[in-house]
């Protein structure tokens, strides 16, 4: 698993000697799940469109909250209807994202860097449903154009807005993300930073990972 996620990341060392780390991040939204025999894992409850019905996934890996908190993931939202046993509104999601609750790292992407080294995400959507996802990295803001040199050249452009999510990431579409001051912001303060989808279906069905700033 980790081999993978090695596999979507690399130090680039640019023309003038200089280096930053450079991330994959494909995203997902048709995946077909099936479980062990070879059933084909039920919709997340209340996901009738058929443009959220599909699993989802990071990078070919998935860690939705059903199977972090060991439900099954068609187990309904809330219990109207006179709807009787269990239902997601009476769990206790307060330490879904903590390793504590499974004992190892998630199986999404685990992204790592030294704080204050440069990083670009690079994001991208094959294929897939035409819901959009947006992609929010905590801690961290960036550019939503960051090019110059007639859009030829990454770099710092005086004219783009600045963004803490970056929406509209849908089928054949591509992003660059590239942090303000690199690996932990501004302080470069190490740690565990959550990068996620903002819908809330898709970050439940496992559209989440860590990017992992070392001191």
């Amino acid at each position: 698993m980790r081999d993978s996620n090695q596999r979507a990341s690399a130090t680039v060392t640019k023309s003038d000697g200089t280096t930053f780390r450079d991330f994959a991040l494909q995203f997902q939204n048709g995946v077909n799940l099936r479980y062990g025999d070879g059933t084909a894992v039920p919709i997340v409850a209340l996901e009738e469109d058929a443009e959220d019905s599909g699993h989802k996934a990071l990078n070919y890996r998935s860690e939705p909250f059903w199977k972090r908190m060991n439900y099954a993931p068609e187990t309904p939202l809330n219990g109207g209807h006179g709807g009787t046993g269990l239902v997601t509104t009476d769990i206790n999601f307060t330490n879904v994202l903590s390793n504590s609750l499974i004992g190892s790292d998630p199986v999404t992407p685990i992204f790592t860097a030294k704080a204050g080294t440069p990083v670009r995400f690079r994001l991208f959507m094959g294929g897939g449903p035409q819901r959009n996802n947006a992609f929010n990295l905590h801690g961290h803001i960036w550019q939503q154009e960051p090019y110059n040199t007639n859009s030829t050249v990454i770099g710092f452009n005086p004219l783009s807005e600045w963004k803490g999510v970056l929406f509209g990431i849908g089928a054949g579409s591509h992003f660059d993300v590239v942090p303000m001051n690199g690996a932990g912001g501004k302080f470069k303060i190490p740690g565990d930073y959550l990068f996620r989808t903002q819908q809330s279906f898709q970050f439940d069905g496992g559209l989440w990972g860590i990017f992992r700033v070392a001191p």
